[in-house]
């Protein structure tokens, strides 16, 4: 009789990062995430988030499809190597930062977005 090996033997048999967990923890800390930030926003702990970033080569659908949702991206930038799956962003201390001005008031919001801007028109870069 044929028995197929359990989910947890199949996972950590491998002993290099998964496709899918080197594309979750990039996405992740371009978007200046820890874990438990992203577990928070899909409902999963930082245990099931390390499992997905180090172990899980399959995980299930209904995941795949709220972690793509909450990092902004398509479920198949997380499961396949498209050109949108490689861009990196920039500082990830920068981006926690981003994320945690946009609890600021509006105004100060405003500021920030022409100080921001004039930075960039400084160093000629595209605004």
């Amino acid at each position: 009789m044929f028995f197929k090996k359990p989910y947890y033997f199949t996972t950590m048999q491998n002993k290099h990062p998964s496709f899918f967990g080197d594309r979750l923890r990039r996405l992740r800390l371009d978007r200046g995430l820890t874990q438990t930030q992203l577990g928070n926003k899909v409902g999963l702990s930082k245990r099931m988030m390390a499992h997905y970033e180090k172990h899980a080569t399959r995980p299930p659908t209904d995941k795949v499809a709220l972690l793509a949702q909450a990092l902004g991206v398509r479920m198949e930038d997380l499961l396949k190597d498209t050109p949108a799956s490689r861009k990196t962003g920039g500082d990830p201390k920068f981006s926690r930062k981003l994320e945690k001005a946009k609890i600021l008031p509006q105004g100060d919001k405003q500021l920030l977005a022409t100080m921001i801007d004039s930075l960039l028109k400084k160093n000629k870069a595209k605004v």
